[in-house]
């Protein structure tokens, strides 16, 4: 006999696998072997025939009520009182939260490092592992791995389903061991008396390359002796039912032949196991399998409905982070709320960062400050293992309690995937507002809602739900700035410059949604009879179709303008709304003359100088119209058109007649090489450059306003006057100070 083995016994739920799993412990611990069995179902009546009806303690109850330090085996290991002969039988169960809460699986894993820490399973010579249901997930999945797992028995009836989960436990052990590693015992029928049943189990284990281990048969005894909370192996009479636990002890005492894990394709599972005759019937009510040429061809699919094109994968954007990250780090800016992060320290700390990092280099590098950056208005319920195992929402009442204690102008709690994935009602906070405080949950669960952006839109959407008071009066002159960039360097002097505009006008800023607002201001979003796009990008546009449907809105066509000819367009605009000309005509005049004057300055230093030219797909007339009034020379201009969609650099077709796109970096470095700029420009920061010529990175968020291109280009006089002298004195001076 080997010294030490152990079992998992796997199969669908409900197929039989607690009694199967008791008898044979039973039986083995009758020929003298010290027998361990351990349920891994979180109902926890894996050992109940085995301790006569007697409901043990779990480990993770244990772990709950004790911690992990302070519990000892003997909390959890009890001795079955059958008392047959020299009888050793431990029983533990692991448990589980309750049903609908916390994460299972998770607890099946600590259970295991319970027992791992204390080396309860090496006192024993066979360790049986009665495990819940399917190969379901990572945690169930634990007794199946080589370090548990010496054998695996599939138990099963002919039942369509239950082979379908045999099948699927296959595929799971083939992940741990591929195609060369023996570790499947075979299979345990667990008779129904179905038609064709035997036919349906033998040609599933032929296909597999199984053995029958047994064929246990369907009987009145086995409800019996659970009536009497007891296992088979002790009643009389029962000398059938019993042999067939005996041939599995036998193979448990002399060890047994081991076979690989070759799962069947779904279509192979149900072509063999149903057989012709019955797989038309059984697959009207059981298995449905949709091909492409069976779909009805007015049905859309998920892809094509979000607007993503099979032929164009690459056109998808890319990913910058989880729904719960962009979520957090877009309600923040609601400054007088309080935002709570669901979910485990590391996450929010890692959205802390996001939220922080930005704030703090540019006050450090350039002395702007960004408030909801440096210093956010948010905090987290720190979730630990034992909400991972058993729910968290405890936790999160307490943290929002606390919140409202604080009389905020909303509490906003966001969730991470792991409050996602334990199942917490996030919802169900909302029932705490008070009159004067919402509550709103917004159930991000990390990514597994999205990435950064649609969690960015979630929480749009779902603050402007729930804080817009639909009834508010019309005022008169006022508008809202809708879309602001959550994090950027000049989105106050942006905001500046516009409010500046506006008010030559005689029109006020109602709101920000949501580049930094008050619950209050959000609440009166609907007062103001116009709203301003801060940029074109297509979440913008989407907040603004989402707007238009769900409130009625009305939006200016133009966003917030960005260089002189678009600054024109957007005051006349808004002045033809407000019925406002005169006003901005002298507007126009003032900011017409300011910008002219600039032009005479920059084309005095720049005119003739080459520029060479690599960006992303974006409009830069901004950039190009004042540049064509300077006088430079574009020698190339490259487009890296990451997001393969179409390119919309120029709206003037003729400016971008030598366009090229750009693949690879070296052949830019060679480009800069032939051609012997004055001035490089990219959409990110480069170096790109040699002696001769200067360096610069278009900005993502151009300032706005007439001066948006000609304050750019003054900073290049400036570099190349610094160029020429070799002095970058006030950066260096500025490292020394915060750096060392």
């Amino acid at each position: 006999m080997n010294d030490h083995l152990e079992i998992a016994v796997y199969g669908k739920g409900g197929i039989g696998k607690s009694t199967v799993s008791a008898n044979m412990t039973a039986a083995a611990a009758m020929k003298g072997m010290k027998v361990l069995q351990i349920g891994c179902d979180p109902k926890h009546d894996s050992t109940r025939l085995l301790m006569h009806g007697e409901s043990i303690p779990t480990v993770l109850d244990v772990l709950r009520d004790k911690g992990t330090e302070n519990a000892v085996p003997e909390d959890v290991l009890k001795m079955s009182p059958i008392r047959e002969g020299n009888i050793r039988i431990g029983c533990i169960e692991a448990g589980g939260p309750k049903p609908g809460v916390g994460c299972a699986g998770r607890g099946i894993i600590s259970a295991f490092e319970f027992l791992g820490k204390n080396h309860i399973r090496e006192q024993y010579d066979r360790v049986i592992y009665d495990v819940l249901g399917d190969v379901v997930c990572g945690g169930f999945a634990v007794p199946v791995r080589r370090e548990y797992a010496d054998a695996v028995f599939l138990v099963t009836s002919g039942e369509f389903m239950a082979l379908y989960a045999a099948n699927n436990i296959l595929r799971g052990i083939r992940n741990f061991d591929g195609d060369k590693y023996k570790r499947v015992a075979g299979i345990i029928y667990n008779e129904r008396k179905l038609e064709d049943e035997d036919g349906r189990v033998e040609r599933f284990a032929k296909a597999v390359g199984l053995p029958i281990l047994v064929k246990i048969p369907r009987s009145e005894v086995f409800s019996k002796a659970e009536q009497q909370n007891k296992t088979v192996m002790e009643l009389d009479g029962a000398e059938e039912e019993k042999v067939k636990f005996q041939i599995l002890a036998k193979m448990l005492e002399d060890g047994m032949e081991l076979y690989p894990a070759n799962p069947l394709s779904d279509e192979e599972h149900e072509r063999i196991v149903l057989g012709k005759a019955d797989a038309a019937a059984e697959k009207q009510g059981i298995v449905e399998d949709v091909t492409e040429e069976s779909k009805d061809p007015g049905e859309e699919t998920s892809a094509s409905a979000a607007g993503i094109t099979s032929n164009t994968p690459s056109a998808r954007r890319p990913l910058y982070g989880c729904a719960f990250n962009g979520a957090a780090s877009q309600a923040v800016h609601l400054t007088d709320a309080i935002v709570i992060a669901h979910g485990p320290k590391a996450c929010a700390f890692y959205t802390m960062q996001t939220i922080s990092s930005p704030g703090k280099r540019n006050i450090f590098n350039r002395g702007v400050l960004l408030p909801s950056s440096i210093s956010p208005n948010f905090t987290s319920t720190d979730i630990s293992h034992a909400e991972a195992v058993f729910g968290g929402m405890d936790l999160l009442r307490d943290a929002v309690m606390q919140a409202l204690d604080q009389k905020p102008g909303a509490v906003i709690v966001v969730s991470t995937c792991v409050a996602g994935i334990i199942g917490d009602d996030l919802k169900s906070v909302e029932d705490m507002s008070t009159e004067e405080i919402p509550v709103i949950a917004i159930p991000a669960d990390g990514d597994m809602n999205g990435d950064y952006m649609e969690g960015l839109r979630m929480a749009t959407n779902m603050l402007l739900d729930r804080l817009t008071d639909r009834n508010i009066p019309k005022k008169t002159n006022c508008v809202n700035i809708i879309g602001e960039a959550g994090i950027a360097t000049n989105k106050d002097s942006n905001f500046a410059v516009m409010e500046r505009l506006l008010s030559a006008m005689g029109i006020e800023v109602n709101c920000r949604f949501l580049g930094d607002a008050k619950v209050e201001e959000v609440r009166q979003i609907l007062a103001a009879p116009l709203n301003i796009l801060a940029s074109d990008t297509s979440d913008a546009q989407m907040l603004k179709q989402y707007m238009i449907s769900e409130f009625g809105c009305t939006f200016l066509e133009e966003p917030l303008p960005i260089g002189f000819e678009a600054t024109k367009n957007w005051i006349l605009a808004i002045a033809a709304f407000f019925r406002c000309e005169e006003k901005a005509k002298d507007l126009i005049q003032n900011e017409q003359k300011d910008y002219q004057e600039k032009v005479a300055y920059l084309k005095s230093h720049l005119e003739g100088k080459k520029v060479f030219l690599t960006t992303i797909n974006s409009n830069i007339d901004w950039l190009l119209d004042t540049a064509y009034e300077v006088g430079l020379n574009f020698i190339h201009i490259g487009v890296y058109n990451y997001l393969r969609t179409p390119l919309v650099i120029s709206k003037h077709p003729e400016r971008m007649e030598n366009a090229v796109e750009i693949l690879d970096a070296s052949r830019t470095r060679q480009l800069i090489r032939e051609k012997k700029p004055d001035i490089i420009l990219s959409a990110y920061t480069s170096d790109e450059g040699d002696d001769h010529a200067i360096t610069d990175a278009l900005p993502m968020i151009p300032d706005l306003g007439v001066m948006s291109a000609a304050e750019i280009m003054e900073r290049w006089i400036r570099l190349m006057n610094t160029k020429r002298k070799g002095e970058w004195e006030s950066d260096r001076k500025l490292f020394e100070k915060y750096f060392q």
